[in-house]
């Protein structure tokens, strides 16, 4: 019993020097390994911090980093993903996207994707879901506003004002709108990102179920249904299908 005691102190003290590392140690550590070529003390080094709980999309997007340059393109994909859930407007972020999504296997044809409603898809993220929400709030801030001067003055409401108020509500609707798309589309959807290298989408939650179609490592799917060790994962096409639940991990 005392030589046990004497082990676990000794190995007690080995670690210490681990434990005081501060947070920012460690990602300065990461970093550094990141820059010296050393892809998996990168990633465990950012992975060590998302397990303490930090939730900071420089720490997503650099494990995303290492995790594209190991070749692991499903976890790259991951973090990038929740790194632009994070910050939505960072173009180091959305082009690093872009291109680890160039590699996949899948090619998933959005139906609601191209001209202006990509454009606009665009202004939104840049914006984000926090700003789209700010603006919201003070475009009905600004139409009580109105409505409180106009009622209060003796001349009412004007012409010039009523045209005013009809501008501000128009506004204000548009960009409530807005901010309701952008947070479902990056936020209020459950979304996965595939990890296995293949996976078979079967018609039920079961492996006696007949398979639909293939997914491959790092393609994107929405969360439709959820049982036991399954997941109900979909397509922008509508295409459906069960995988198991270890095969692709929540953005």
């Amino acid at each position: 019993m005392r030589i046990a005691a004497v082990t676990v102190a000794i190995l007690v003290l080995f670690a210490l020097p681990a434990l005081a590392e501060t947070p920012e140690e460690t990602f300065d550590r990461a970093t550094h390994a990141y820059e010296q070529g050393q892809w998996d003390a990168a990633a465990e080094g950012f992975r060590g911090l998302l397990r303490y709980g930090f939730d900071d999309p420089r720490i997503e997007y650099n494990l995303a980093n290492a995790e594209f340059k190991r070749g692991r393109l499903g976890e790259a994909i991951l973090h990038y993903e929740r790194a632009r859930r994070l910050s939505p407007s960072d173009p180091d972020i959305v082009a690093n996207l872009a291109v680890a999504r160039s590699r996949i296997r899948d090619v998933v044809e959005d139906p609601q994707a191209g001209g202006v409603l990509t454009a606009l898809r665009g202004i939104q993220d840049r914006l984000g879901v926090a700003m789209q929400a700010l603006l919201f709030v003070a475009g009905v801030w600004i139409v009580a506003g109105i409505v409180a001067w106009c009622g209060a003055r003796p001349g009412g409401f004007t012409p010039g004002w009523g045209w005013g108020l009809s501008a501000a509500l128009l506004v204000t609707l548009l960009v409530g709108l807005s901010w309701r798309s952008t947070w479902t589309r990056l936020e209020g959807t459950a979304r996965a990102v595939v990890l296995r290298p293949a996976v078979e989408a079967l018609a039920g939650p079961g492996l006696n179920n007949a398979s639909r179609f293939t997914l491959h490592e790092g393609t994107t799917v929405d969360i439709q249904g959820e049982r036991e060790q399954y997941l109900q994962v979909s397509l922008p096409g509508g295409l459906s299908g069960w995988v198991p639940r270890d095969a692709a991990e929540r953005i």
